[in-house]
C-alpha cells in the first residue's frame, strides 16, 4: 500500500469538538476548498516544505482564526474531513449537500 492510500483510508469525518484541544494547542490547519485533503496530507508526511509554504502563503492552508472556532464550536453543522499527520491535524469543510 502506497502512502496515499494509507492516507485515504485515515480520513475521518468529525465535528468542531473534537478538534477543540488540538486548535488550542495551535496544530488544527483549515484547508481551502481548492485543495485536495490527501495531496496536503502527502506533502505534510513527505515533508515537503515548499509545496506546504506555497499554500501557506496562498491562504489556502491556515490555522482557523478564533472566530471561525467560535463559529464552528456554536453551531454543530459544521462538519469536518479530517487527517491526522502528527504533530498536525488537517481539515476541511465538508460542503453540504
Amino acid at each position: 500500500m502506497d502512502l496515499k492510500e494509507k492516507l485515504e483510508k485515515e480520513i475521518l469525518e468529525t465535528t468542531w469538538e473534537p478538534l477543540a484541544p488540538h486548535f488550542a494547542r495551535g496544530s488544527v490547519y483549515l484547508l481551502d476548498q481548492d485543495l485536495e485533503l490527501i495531496e496536503v496530507g502527502q506533502a505534510m508526511a513527505e515533508d515537503n516544505v515548499a509545496q506546504i509554504k506555497t499554500w501557506l502563503d496562498d491562504g489556502l492552508m491556515c490555522p482557523p482564526t478564533p472566530e471561525e472556532a467560535t463559529a464552528f464550536a456554536k453551531n454543530s453543522d459544521y462538519t469536518f474531513k479530517m487527517l491526522i499527520i502528527e504533530p498536525y491535524v488537517l481539515i476541511q469543510k465538508r460542503l453540504q449537500a
